[in-house]
């Protein structure tokens, strides 16, 4: 599950030259400054020890590898594709997420920023109906319908200096979720058969969204040092004791040539909904889980350019 489209900051080196005195004294006419780029391309790679969304892994606790691209317009207009691995014990068939992004982002008054988009996030065939749990193994009968993992995201970022917020929502079910394939009373139960979490009946998850606060400061002492931190909190809509609470804090260090590592520790608190989680596309059933949501470090490697 996706996150929004973030690229890392590239720094410019300036170049200072001395005046030269001419002979007449006559002054050195000023060098014009280097026009504004009309369009510009920031893009990245990463490898991260663990891909995490809200604080929930999406590769099963395994490493993956990232990349994107923007196209920006000197107006504010941006376009963007991202992508990483992800698992299919987690997200049932899908081993690729991809986020195509549109919007519109620039600064007002005096340090204060905005950015208004939609992401679609699309998992190449990627649907619960390729789940291994949702087939009766005495039966054959199969307990989930088709229902694709792709969704929408409309979004919002207003910012202030180093503090910002987020709000997200989905006019889309919320991953494909629903009744069928989120119902704690199926067999075997989905979340850690917890009796009362699951998406309630005749619920779409239309309408789920999120909040998160976010601070990111760099620190004067040492050069390409940053610390960043954020708190969100995740709503699941039509659905019982799903909701979670995720934090974030990190240190980035950046060098030369676009370079950068980062580590951070990630971990949620409310809900045991995820705990124990069965893997999705096992089919000896619930011989393989996981806790999705645990406390951990997560170390990364990006080259920005």
């Amino acid at each position: 599950m996706r996150k929004s489209l973030l690229f890392t900051a590239l720094l410019s080196a300036g170049l200072s030259i001395p005046a030269v005195v001419l002979a007449d004294d006559a002054a050195a006419p000023a060098a014009a400054a280097a026009p504004t780029p009309t369009w510009t391309f920031p893009g990245s790679v990463s490898l991260v020890s663990d891909y995490l969304w809200h604080g929930q892994t999406q590769t099963w606790g395994k490493p993956a590898i990232q990349a994107g691209i923007e196209i920006d317009h000197v107006s504010g207009f941006y376009a963007g594709v991202w992508g990483s691995n992800v698992s299919s014990h987690w997200l049932p068939n899908a081993n690729l997420e991809t986020d195509w992004s549109v919007g519109f982002r620039n600064t007002f008054a005096t340090d204060f920023r905005y950015d208004v988009g939609a992401t679609y996030v699309y998992y190449p065939g990627g649907n619960f109906n390729k789940a291994a749990i949702g087939i009766n193994p005495a039966t054959g009968a199969q307990y989930y319908e088709s229902s694709k993992l792709n969704t929408v995201e409309l979004y919002g970022i207003l910012g202030w200096k180093w503090f910002s917020v987020k709000g997200g929502y989905n006019p889309t079910k919320f991953y494909g979720w629903n009744p069928n394939n989120s119902g704690a009373n199926l067999a075997p139960a989905s979340f850690n058969g917890d009796p009362h979490a699951g998406v309630d009946a005749g619920g779409s998850t239309r309408g789920s969204g999120y909040v998160v606060a976010s601070a990111s400061y760099d620190i004067p002492a040492v050069a390409g040092l940053n610390l960043s931190g954020e708190v969100g909190r995740q709503m699941i809509a039509d659905s019982s004791n799903l909701d979670w609470t995720w934090y974030k804090v990190g240190l980035t260090k950046s060098f030369d040539g676009g370079w950068a590592v980062n580590g951070a520790v990630s971990g949620t608190s409310g809900t045991d909904a995820y705990h124990t989680f069965l893997s999705f596309d096992n089919p000896s059933i619930g011989t393989e889980s996981k806790t999705v949501d645990k406390t951990k470090v997560v170390i990364s490697l990006t080259k920005s350019f």
